[in-house]
């Protein structure tokens, strides 16, 4: 028996209905970017904090916390518009979007988790937060997006390699 190529070993996964996509993105993102990152708070020593309180400096976090959050919302509900009855929660999208957010950068959901996890590392004040925020852009950068975008490519052809070639990975040059 032949290995599945990664586009069909990609394309399993479990249907849902459409009413049932916000409720399973809104536990997830609550888990992803707001539980995880004060879990790992808790690992280490918080700056500007005492009794149990941050210091007024540490909400400034919290701007880019919501602009994470904000934006990560705009990425999910430009997905949402698009779903149908039900839908095939799957590693390889049915389709190729190049609109919404998906027009400033390639990878606009991990751009905005990392915004997310940015704030929260100076709302907690947090080395260990900070350490957890620079492992998730190095495993997205080395690993998650390389792979990604082979998949793509397999999948959509010269359509992905245009927007490639037009659409940054990140921001910027980047």
């Amino acid at each position: 028996m032949e290995p599945e190529s990664p586009s069909v070993k990609s394309r399993r996964g479990v249907t849902l209905p459409r009413w049932a996509i916000p409720i399973v993105w809104a536990v997830i993102v609550f888990l992803i970017q707001v539980l995880l990152p004060w879990i790992v708070a808790k690992l280490g020593p918080r700056f500007g904090w005492s009794n149990q309180s941050p210091a007024s400096w540490n909400f400034i976090g919290l701007i880019a916390v919501v602009v994470g959050l904000s934006l990560y919302a705009w990425c999910l509900v430009h997905h949402f518009k698009s779903y149908r009855d039900s839908v095939r929660v799957s590693f390889s999208p049915p389709h190729l979007v190049v609109s919404g957010p998906y027009v400033i950068s390639r990878n606009p959901m991990y751009v905005s988790g990392l915004i997310a996890w940015l704030g929260w590392t100076l709302y907690f004040g947090s080395p260990a937060v900070l350490i957890a925020l620079l492992l998730l852009w190095a495993i997205f950068t080395y690993r998650v997006i390389p792979h990604e975008e082979r998949l793509l490519e397999e999948l959509f052809g010269e359509d992905y390699l245009e927007y490639k070639r037009t659409v940054l990975r990140w921001i910027g040059r980047y």
